[in-house]
């Protein structure tokens, strides 16, 4: 398939994520509504899924890069402070003021904190024209060591609310990390290989949508797995909205205040507020599928909607805000091969990035 029709597939996705997600949503219930003596069988294609969603993700992120992250140890410290600690705790304190009575969402919610930034916040460093190899190396980091992070993180804020093996989910996360990882590592280093790095860059466009393509179907499957009582709890969306609202405020005003207090420079603040607010929800969705319930998948299918206008705001406010360089082009080709260009033009209603 030709570049530009790659570039053009990858746009549709960007454009359509959000509607993509809700149409996922309500196939799922009808499916799960209509035939539900057949939902169980769907369980069959769940690591397929899976599989499908994180493999195009990791093609693009090179593992390599976690080994430079000495040379800014600081701001990697602090984007681990902030992702493995502070996160958790903000979402735990949510879970425990707003979720207390529904567990299911309690543990959406806390997952979802414990869970690593995407590859998506690369993307959005380079169109907000922060620190895109900074966001890179934080990403790659971040990934690693969220096979042992994210189940003791549950562990521990989570135990009390519902039955969580610690032990199952780091063999679940490790497989469900370290395998798309690995293949997705030496896939890029194959077509490198063979093609160079402009021909790797030419399909690196249609990583992001068979990567939706994936979530999407992981999404369907376990809506329609839970759909009854889904439907039954339909109001449990008036709780799911105000403390994902509050859990993004009060971690990226957290994050903006702090970043320059700490001596970081706006471009190196751009990329770590990015790093703490960029959830990786795909992987946060495909966990909750093996490990809890449709409605925790449920809260987790509903956060894009939340999250995307939270990072589409937080780039038109620091290019305002803070001392940011012009675009040298540079940023905006990181942008376009990481985080779906499209998409964040059109959430942000800018196409030249985000400039002041």
């Amino acid at each position: 398939m030709p570049a530009t029709a790659l570039q053009s597939v990858a746009r549709f996705f960007d454009r359509a994520m959000l509607y993509l997600i809700l149409a996922s949503i309500v196939l799922g219930l009808a499916f799960g509504l209509a035939l539900p003596g057949h939902t169980q069988g769907l369980k069959a294609y769940i690591n397929f899924t899976l599989f499908l969603m994180l493999y195009p993700m990791m093609v693009g992120i090179r593992v390599e890069q976690i080994t430079k992250a000495v040379k800014n140890l600081r701001a990697i410290l602090w984007s681990v402070l902030l992702n493995f600690i502070v996160s958790p705790l903000i979402g735990f304190l949510i879970a425990r003021t707003l979720l207390v009575h529904t567990p299911a969402l309690a543990v959406g919610l806390l997952l979802l904190s414990a869970t690593p930034c995407a590859g998506m916040v690369a993307g959005w460093t380079g169109f907000a024209r922060g620190n895109v190899p900074l966001s890179l190396v934080i990403v790659a980091l971040s990934l690693t060591l969220s096979i042992v992070t994210i189940p003791l993180t549950m562990l521990v804020t989570a135990g009390s609310l519902v039955a969580v093996d610690a032990a199952a989910m780091f063999k679940g996360t490790l497989l469900v990390i370290l395998l798309p990882l690995v293949a997705g590592d030496l896939t890029r280093r194959a077509i490198i290989a063979a093609r160079g790095e402009p021909g790797f860059q030419a399909i690196r466009p249609i990583l992001p949508p068979l990567s939706m393509l994936g979530m999407f179907s992981i999404i369907l499957i376990s809506v329609a797995m839970g759909a009854p009582k889904i439907v039954a709890q339909w109001h449990l969306i008036l709780l799911i909205v105000p403390a994902l609202v509050l859990f993004y405020v009060l971690q990226m005003g957290l994050s903006i205040w702090l970043a320059p207090r700490t001596g970081f420079a706006p471009r190196e603040a751009v990329a770590l507020v990015y790093a703490v607010v960029g959830k990786n929800v795909s992987l946060a969705v495909g966990l909750a599928t093996h490990f809890f319930s449709p409605l925790t998948v449920t809260m987790l299918a509903i956060n894009p909607m939340i999250q995307a206008p939270a990072m589409a705001w937080f780039l038109r406010w620091s290019t305002r805000h803070w001392d940011l360089p012009k675009d040298d082009g540079v940023s905006r080709q990181a942008a376009t091969g990481v985080g779906g260009a499209a998409g964040i033009a059109k959430l942000t209603g800018n196409q030249r990035g985000g400039g002041r």
